[in-house]
Order: C-alpha cells, then structure tokens, then sequence
C-alpha cells in the first residue's frame, strides 16, 4: 500500500503545537530563480545540485576567511555613520561575534538562515529594549538589571521557539539591551544598529560562503511555499517538479522529518511500513 506522493502532515493530536509557518507559508512566495541572472542566484545560494563537500580544513579557512570580513564589515561601516557616533553606539555589538560563527562555520544550520538571523534580532531588540524602558519606569529596579536581563532572554528564546526564528546571538542582544549600560543608553535605536549589521553581516556571509560552499540553504524556510500562477503553469508545460522551498535546489528535493510532522515531496511514494517509520522518528525528535 502506497501513501499518496503529494506533501502530506502527520501530526500528534497529543501534544500542544504552534506551527506559525502553516499559516505563513501560504502567503509568502516561492522565489522565481528562472528570473534571476544564473550567477546571481548562485551568489544567492540556488544551485542545479549540491557543492561536493569540503575537508573540515577548508572550512576552516573559509570561515576564519568569513568571520574576519563579517566581523570587519560590520565593525567599519558602524563606526562611520554620524546617527551612531551622535549615540555614542558601541561599534558592534558583542552579540555579532556569536552570529559570525554560526554564519560563516555552521552554514547549514537552520540558525544560520537569513529569516533566523534577521527577525530574531529584531525580536531581541523589541523585547529588550520594552523590558528596559519597563525597568527604567522605577528608579529602585535599577539595582535588579540583572533579573530583567534574564527575563528579556527567556522570553526571546521562548518567542523565536514559537515563530520558528531561533537564532542564538538573538538571546545575547536580549540580554545586552537590558544589562549593558552603553546598549540600554540607545533605547529604540539599538533597532537600526542591529537591522544595519545584520544585513551587513549576511552580505558578507553570501559572498564568502558561496565562493566553495553554499548559503544560505532556503531564505524563508525549507518548507512549500506558495506559487504564483504563472509558475504553476510554467512547471505544468516543462514537466518541472511543483515548487518545495528546497528547490533553492533546484531539483534537489527532501524528505522533512520534524516534531510531530513528517513531509514527503511529490513523486516520492512510501510505503505503509516506511511511513510508520518516519512517524515513529518524528515522535522522538
């Protein structure tokens, strides 16, 4: 007995679950790399076929390569625009030393993908610097900066957890925002700091790491995503597999095992046994 080939959802009516990419998927587009000039979108991590894998002494070079440029980048740029020296900002926060490890050596990480790396940080920054100003409303909570460093991490952790952006460096900014006197001083404006080395540090990570590797692996998620009709239309005339957000592949098509959920592409057939195998994986992730 064969299970059906179309992408399918295997979930534990046992558990509480918060899948915000259910719903989010269906309105976020999946990218049109037939538009996109070829060595672009190799810059932008699409590929006909995985890279052949690299010696760890390769990676090395190329994340210590990486890291000095990301690091470098951020530091530079920062310490020249006026509205940060008008604020007195630090030239990078400490935070982005965490991020350059996960983005130039653990590329293949879900942490590492721009969507974690970009909105975790600004869910760091809205719940750090709201539980500073909070703080900051009782003169006598200032001797317990401590406590609301450690509830502004807790609840960036718990929120990236709940929306799918977990990315570690988010938990420092969090927690910066709260404890540091010098990142508390910016208040609000810790968002344009930390928006600006974000996206600097993911331009440097998408020319480095595509040089022999590949990044990033999907920039949404490496679940489907909706098509355009024009794209549906375009794979029906070329016999083109319809779209999973992997096909940042192109072609390359996965079997996802997650929590409580196992997806299988079209054209991919299972058996009744292997199904139940996958399950009983999923239920132990």
């Amino acid at each position: 007995m064969s299970v059906p080939c179309k992408a399918m959802a295997l979930s534990q009516p046992s558990t509480w679950n918060v899948d915000i990419d259910h719903y989010l998927n269906r309105l976020v587009p999946a990218p049109r790399w037939h538009l996109i000039p070829r060595p672009i979108a190799h810059m932008l991590g699409h590929r006909d076929r995985d890279p052949k894998p690299l010696g760890n002494i390769l990676v090395a070079c190329w994340s210590l390569v990486g890291a000095f440029c990301g690091v470098a980048l951020v530091a530079s740029v920062s310490k020249r625009v006026p509205s940060f020296e008008a604020r007195d900002a630090p030239a990078i926060i400490g935070s982005f030393g965490a991020a350059a490890v996960i983005e130039f050596c653990a590329i293949d990480s879900p942490f590492a993908q721009p969507r974690n790396a970009l909105l975790s940080q600004v869910i760091a920054c809205a719940i750090g610097v709201g539980i500073s100003k909070l703080f900051a409303l009782n003169p006598a909570a200032e001797a317990y900066t401590e406590l609301g460093g450690a509830l502004a991490c807790a609840l960036t952790t718990a929120v990236m957890l709940l929306t799918n952006t977990v990315h570690p460096p988010a938990g420092a900014t969090a927690l910066l925002a709260v404890t540091n006197a010098q990142t508390a001083a910016l208040g609000w404006f810790l968002f344009p700091v930390m928006v600006l080395g974000v996206v600097l540090m993911l331009a440097a990570a998408v020319v480095v790491n595509n040089i022999q590797r590949r990044y990033p692996l999907y920039w949404w998620t490496s679940r489907p995503l909706s098509q355009s009709r024009e794209d549906l239309e375009r794979s029906r005339k070329e016999s083109v597999p319809s779209h999973y957000e992997d096909s940042l592949t192109d072609g390359v098509r996965r079997l996802v095992v997650e929590r409580g959920d196992v997806y299988v592409p079209d054209g991919i057939s299972l058996s009744s046994e292997e199904m139940e195998a996958l399950k009983r994986i999923s239920e132990r992730i």
